[in-house]
């Protein structure tokens, strides 16, 4: 039986089209160059629930064409770049009822996005020799590491990931267990002491925020992270892709055939693009309306304290844990002070 030859790796714009890469790019530098104050929790919280239910559902993608073996090595060492990087979760968009199953309900899901992940990426790098559809063509597929082109399935690079796979899951695993336990720690105390505790800290953190220059907010490893998981995906994309003629003659530096038609998937992965800058549009106008009255975050939101002790305004919520190895802390944070102190 004769072995099969590499000709191209066909495109699959499930994963790799034009619309996908912007919208995750302008998601994961949104993120970044967002400072984190607390006029713009609200905002940030939105971003990170879209950029995490955007990737959950590459994860899915990922796993259901590798189940199928639809899923080349190149487009699957794409997808967990961008994982690695951007993260998966999915987290409540309103604030309801503060209670210990919804803090138990979003753990589970976090840790099933950690362990799916990470066992799809295991399983990546185990098989990479012969993983996905194509593996005649996976001796030929390059990965970018800092400017330095690899072949992807070196056994150096193959530890590399596997380690930084292992030891990212445990810590995130790790850090949500210590988030739920401070989180019905925090249910078991009485609620006036909740509510002291809360406006206090509040208090110093307004205050705090108000002394600090905008650049003391911004955050600026988040930044450096985006800007060269953006450069390196791209150079990966750029030194695998294929120039394939008329004749079916191959003239490009790699094998991987990229296909930028824009189909319904990345017509409605930009249309995502529209919803953030609308999002960040909103948070503008309510900030301009708020300076022009002259109203501060402190006073707003001790005017919402205020309607919270109705009877018929619901009790706190309990935050989202969203899963991202590279905006985990922030975004829990965030949510933090969204859904319980508000």
């Amino acid at each position: 039986m004769s072995t099969p030859v590499c000709q191209t790796v066909s495109a699959n714009t499930d994963v790799l089209g034009i619309g996908i890469r912007i919208n995750f790019y302008s998601t994961m530098l949104l993120l970044a160059i967002i400072p984190q104050t607390p006029n713009t929790n609200e905002l940030l919280n939105t971003l990170y629930i879209t950029a995490g239910t955007s990737g959950f559902g590459l994860l899915l993608t990922a796993i259901i064409q590798t189940a199928l073996h639809r899923l080349s090595l190149f487009h699957a060492l794409f997808i967990l770049h961008i994982l690695f990087f951007l993260g998966t979760g999915v987290s409540p968009m309103g604030k309801y009822h503060w209670a210990r199953s919804r803090i138990a309900m979003g753990v589970l899901l976090q840790y099933t996005s950690v362990v799916s992940f990470t066992a799809w990426g295991l399983y990546l790098w185990v098989h990479v020799k012969d993983f996905g559809s194509q593996p005649e063509c996976n001796h030929q597929i390059k990965y970018v590491l800092f400017f330095v082109t690899v072949r992807a399935t070196a056994p150096w690079l193959r530890g590399l990931w596997i380690a930084a796979l292992v030891f990212s899951a445990v810590v995130l695993m790790v850090f949500f267990g210590l988030m739920a336990w401070t989180l019905f720690s925090m249910k078991r105390m009485e609620r006036a002491e909740l509510k002291g505790t809360m406006l206090a800290r509040r208090s110093t953190l307004t205050a705090e925020a108000s002394e600090k220059a905008w650049y003391r907010s911004a955050n600026f490893p988040l930044l450096g992270s985006a800007i060269y998981s953006t450069i390196m995906l791209e150079l990966t994309v750029a030194r695998n892709a294929a120039n394939v003629l008329s004749d079916g003659t191959n003239i490009g530096r790699g094998v991987v055939q990229v296909d930028d038609a824009w189909e319904f998937g990345q017509v409605l992965s930009v249309v995502m693009i529209f919803a953030n800058v609308n999002e960040i549009i909103h948070f503008l106008l309510g900030l301009y309306s708020r300076w022009r009255h002259g109203e501060t975050e402190e006073t707003t939101q001790g005017s919402e304290l205020e309607l919270q002790e109705q009877p018929t305004t619901a009790v706190r919520a309990a935050p989202g844990l969203s899963y991202s190895r590279t905006y985990t802390r922030t975004h829990t944070t965030s949510r933090i002070s969204g859904d319980i102190w508000n």
